[in-house]
């Protein structure tokens, strides 16, 4: 595991006390520091890939003071801010192909994140030629990027899907398909709760950001296969020609080109979860647990998922099978209800048999 940063009570204590506070009372980013903060993030608002991806609001960004203009302090010492609380709201709007307005509110905190407080204790070990240490590990950026970043990388989703998919987005923002599926999958649900009206507290997003930074673009992550490789002798006569050789020795493969193999199997894998635990496959299966939580008893009772068995599995009928040409196969399986009907399996009991299915996993290093 990597474990890049550990032990923040510094910066903890200094985002939700009164320490580092100058005599006159006020925080030790002053205003000058707030109206730069803004003046950059307007700078960025230029950025050709921020055009395309999002069309900020006519109107000027509105900050959280000004939502809580009218909130009363109650118990709170004078002079005692709580991490969070100062940030800009961004609103970004996209159409998608089918005519539907999507509009999203982006954070950025006006207070910009303190690296002397950002403390590196603990272990870090680079099995890559990088040589990253806990002290210099650029790949932490790809954890770190920003929430206005991953709201424009879902209104340019949404905006156009085939041209921005995830292999595009991913190259764009210089990160792997893995953390933009998961993305956009937060983001979808993110929407969902806004259209619902629920709480999706924004604050927490900019208190984040303003303890551990943001990062408006990876650093390249990719997947890196570091495998002991031993030579391989294959005994040859000597006056075997270069021709010959290329048919008999095997095939060299560099570890760029296996680390690529097996990302694109990474990929698959992770897509297919991440459907599933979103429940875009398979909507009906019950991911609670039969015996905890189970469904309400259909009218008319239960059906049986029934597996038919082959009568025989041994490797004589199999061998008998290959000289015959037939092949050792068991019914397809189906549901029987008490009536007596039976049906066969749908689209989502097909998924559950899927994931069934033992699999040969061959570890990635």
């Amino acid at each position: 595991g990597v474990r890049a940063f550990a032990g923040h009570n510094a910066r903890w204590r200094a985002a939700f006390s009164s320490e580092g506070e100058g005599q006159d009372g006020e925080s030790a980013a002053d205003a000058s520091t707030s109206e730069s903060s803004v003046q950059d993030s307007a700078a960025e608002g230029a950025d050709a890939a921020v055009d395309a991806a999002a069309e900020p609001a006519a109107d000027a960004p509105s900050t959280s003071d000004d939502a809580r203009a009218g909130d009363a302090d109650g118990d709170v010492a004078p002079g005692v801010r709580f991490t969070g609380d100062k940030y800009e709201s961004i609103e970004l709007k996209a159409e998608t192909p089918d005519g539907e307005d999507v509009k999203m509110t982006a954070v950025r905190p006006l207070l910009p994140a303190d690296e002397s407080l950002m403390e590196k204790d603990g272990w870090l070990y680079d099995m890559t030629e990088q040589g990253h240490t806990v002290h210099n590990n650029p790949n932490i950026r790809n954890a770190h990027l920003s929430d206005r970043t991953k709201t424009q990388m879902y209104m340019m989703h949404l905006r156009d899907p085939k041209t921005w998919d995830v292999a595009r987005l991913a190259e764009q923002y210089k990160i792997r398909q893995q953390r933009v599926m998961a993305i956009l999958a937060l983001k979808k649900l993110q929407q969902q709760h806004l259209n619902e009206g629920k709480d999706t507290f924004p604050h927490l997003e900019a208190a984040w950001e303003e303890i551990h930074g943001s990062e408006d673009r990876g650093s390249g992550e990719r997947h890196v296969r570091i495998v002991p490789e031993l030579p391989k002798f294959q005994v040859v006569h000597a006056n075997t020609l270069p021709e010959e050789l290329d048919a008999i020795l095997p095939k060299y493969e560099s570890p760029e080109a296996k680390a690529e193999k097996e990302e694109r199997v990474l990929i698959r894998r992770f897509r297919d979860n991440l459907a599933y635990n979103t429940r875009e496959t398979a909507p009906s299966l019950n991911r609670r647990g039969r015996i905890r939580r189970p469904h309400a008893r259909p009218p008319g009772g239960w059906g049986l998922m029934v597996v038919p068995m082959v009568e025989s599995n041994s490797k004589k009928t199999h061998a008998r099978a290959k000289r015959e040409g037939w092949r050792v196969e068991a019914d397809a399986p189906y549901v029987a209800y008490p009536d007596g009907t039976k049906r066969e399996a749908n689209e989502d009991e097909k998924v559950m048999f899927a994931r069934r299915r033992s699999r040969p996993f061959r570890k990635i290093v």
